[in-house]
């Protein structure tokens, strides 16, 4: 079907057109006219939740916060939320919404469940866009009671927002103490079983570890101390064997009396008597001097020898200590066994105690992270009817209609009403359309708009 021939159509039928179209006019009017104006109240709520936790310091990510999110979207209209603010607006004592739920419901199932749906039913959720502002919207006949209504709503979230994190808190922190008095008794027990074992094997436990391997441990150490300063010692033991402050002093005076003797041979001659007593003076310097060697010599190999005694005494202490300790062996792997288990077990025991204390105070919180954003408003205007909209809506769904009619009746009552439709009809082509030359022209310019580049069957072209 070409343009031309729906337009036919729909001329040859506009009465009906317009009948649909005047129909759902009055019909939408009608329904605006008898359903009651619905008033919205709309109430803000900024979600501070976003900071670091004042307990545990943490911040919750993308993910966390996009989640969060859709779950308070989510609790606003749930029946718990709701049915709290049936209970602040004292609904379940009106009469006429008693009235309404036996007329509605035959007087079956819960009331309170009842008046909930119905709030839940004209709530919507937003979030202000690039913020993290929640706008609640309620809609009621009565503004005033759209107002109360959504102020209810609103604390009623508020409060069970804080309620449902203590209280999950508050179950937590029980459950973990719990388990933390649990893993006492169980620390407890592993410390009198390590005590028992030390008191049963004379192990002594310290607080760098078990007496005897320390004690071999601190040996070691000394040990290895001595061989690193035994080739010092020695050398120091050299030293002091060849050197000394009194056979120096001796040095100086022996040769200082050679070179007087030297003169005085020469000055005095062998025979005189003072020449006499230096030699004798030489040969007692040259005697005291043999003296000091050998004294030096005898405290360098002293000191030498209590160097080595000691590196062999600390050598013999260790090996017996070793020796000790490996005769311990069993037991001291049993004693670190029974040493870890109980770090482990003092571990569990301070992570569930401290997770405990964590949870109490977040069960003590008085903030629920949620602030009020004045006082809930109220439109001028009732958001129904809204009479452009039911307009527009009421010409589009008669327009539709009409256009469905008129396409239905014409099928079932069939007419020519232009050259397309005697060559659909006649299943031939039509050769040539004489036209009427007292049409007006804008309606022989309007048809040959809409027939430009369109054929008869067989590709022949209309003859006027």
């Amino acid at each position: 079907m070409s343009l031309i021939q729906l337009l036919r159509i729909l001329v040859a039928r506009r009465l009906i057109l317009l009948g649909c179209l005047i129909l759902c006019m009055v019909v939408a009017v009608g329904v605006g006219l008898i359903l009651p104006a619905r008033y919205p109240a709309t109430a803000r709520v900024m979600m501070d939740n976003f900071k670091p936790d004042p307990v545990t310091g943490t911040m919750m990510n993308v993910a966390g916060l996009r989640t969060f999110t859709r779950t308070q979207l989510e609790l606003i209209k749930d029946y718990r939320i709701a049915g709290d603010a049936v209970d602040r607006l004292g609904m379940a004592d009106n009469p006429q919404l008693l009235a309404a739920w036996q007329s509605e419901t035959g007087g079956n199932g819960d009331f309170r469940r009842w008046l909930a749906d119905r709030i839940i039913q004209s709530v919507q959720v937003t979030l202000v866009e690039n913020s993290n502002i929640l706008a609640i919207t309620y809609e009621a006949p009565n503004p005033e009671v759209a107002r109360r209504t959504v102020n209810a709503l609103r604390d009623a979230y508020i409060d069970n927002a804080l309620r449902l994190r203590t209280d999950s808190a508050g179950r937590t922190a029980e459950w973990y103490r719990e388990q933390a008095g649990r893993a006492l008794k169980t620390l407890e027990a592993a410390e009198a079983a390590k005590t028992k074992f030390e008191q049963e094997n004379g192990i002594v436990m310290t607080a760098a570890g078990e007496a005897e391997t320390v004690k071999l441990a601190s040996l070691q150490a000394a040990l290895t101390a001595a061989r690193s300063n035994q080739s010092m010692q020695q050398f120091e033991a050299v030293r002091q064997s060849t050197t000394s402050t009194v056979v120096e002093q001796l040095k100086v005076q022996l040769a200082t009396l050679n070179d007087t003797i030297e003169q005085a041979s020469e000055r005095l001659g062998t025979q005189h008597p003072t020449y006499i007593a230096m030699l004798a003076r030489r040969g007692q310097l040259e005697r005291q001097l043999a003296r000091e060697q050998a004294a030096a010599r005898q405290a360098g190999a002293q000191q030498l020898g209590a160097s080595r005694s000691g590196i062999a005494q600390i050598e013999a202490e260790y090996e017996a200590q070793r020796a000790k300790v490996f005769a311990m062996k069993e037991k001291l792997d049993k004693l670190n066994q029974l040493v870890s288990d109980v770090l482990l077990r003092r571990q569990q025991y301070e992570q569930a105690a401290k997770r405990t204390g964590e949870l109490q105070l977040e069960s003590n919180v008085a903030d629920s992270g949620l602030i009020v954003l004045g006082d809930a408003t109220v439109g001028d205007k009732p958001s129904f009817p809204n009479w452009p909209l039911i307009f527009g809506l009421a010409l589009g769904a008669g327009f539709a209609l009409g256009l469905v009619m008129s396409l239905l009746v014409e099928l079932l009552n069939r007419r020519v009403r232009g050259a397309e439709d005697l060559g659909l009809a006649a299943r031939v082509p039509v050769f040539a359309v004489i036209g009427d030359r007292r049409r007006p022209e804008w309606q022989q310019a309007l048809k040959r708009i809409l027939t430009r580049g369109k054929g008869n069957s067989v590709g022949w072209q209309p003859a006027q």
